[in-house]
């Protein structure tokens, strides 16, 4: 292929790639204000600053789109977790980070918090995402030996829902006749802990040792 050729392919490929992130972009925008994927193509583009016409090159409809957005922002979370917990050694100090920053979404990241709460059950059976990456965390700490949990899926289960419970009644501004805080976010991490094998004492310890930092969303 000549090199002129090949530079306006470049350029066509960047194009498409501006155009789907704009798409992704303002549909996790949408999510987040309108907490509903029942809006207008055209309200999207318009979001997305993109022509009407370009939606469909990308997607064939605005529940894939959505899926899409959600996927991708959950999956950028925990690559984020990831990096956080790069060079921790003990697994369930991961898994307990995990949990920790998960929960302290409804305060640090309100717009995230809502997402996850919004899709949250029906992304805890998807490929990708934060699903996929605590199961894994659960299975290298059974492996370690730090766990017990004789099956790894209905360990998730037990975190996604005491986990997804915590973020929206954070959300929400009240539990019964108090608020839920960061401190309750670790103490929730070391009741997790404690289901999943470790003792009392030491899943204290463990969830209440220093949080890394997190990097700044996209």
């Amino acid at each position: 292929m000549p090199t002129t050729e090949v530079a306006r392919a470049g350029r066509t490929d960047r194009r498409k790639t501006r155009t789907r992130g704009a798409l992704i972009g303002a549909a996790q925008r949408i999510l987040a204000r309108r907490g509903t994927i029942e809006v207008a193509v055209q309200e999207i583009t318009d979001e997305a600053d993109v022509g009407l016409g370009s939606f469909y090159n990308h997607f064939t409809s605005k529940a894939e789109l959505f899926e899409e957005a959600v996927l991708e922002l959950l999956s950028d979370f925990g690559a984020a977790l990831d990096a956080a917990c790069a060079g921790m050694t003990d697994p369930a100090e991961v898994f307990a980070v995990g949990i920790r920053l998960t929960c302290r979404l409804a305060g640090s990241q309100p717009e995230v918090a809502r997402i996850l709460v919004m899709a949250g059950p029906q992304f805890t059976v998807a490929d990708r995402g934060l699903a996929p990456q605590a199961l894994r965390d659960i299975v290298e700490g059974v492996r370690a030996g730090r766990f017990s949990a004789p099956n790894p899926a209905l360990a998730l289960a037990v975190v996604a829902g005491s986990v997804l419970a915590f973020v929206q009644i954070r959300l929400s501004g009240a539990a019964g006749t108090g608020r839920l805080t960061d401190e309750d976010a670790d103490d929730l991490a070391a009741t997790v802990l404690t289901t999943l094998g470790l003792n009392p004492t030491d899943a204290h310890e463990v969830a209440h040792r220093p949080l890394p930092m997190l990097a700044a969303p996209r």
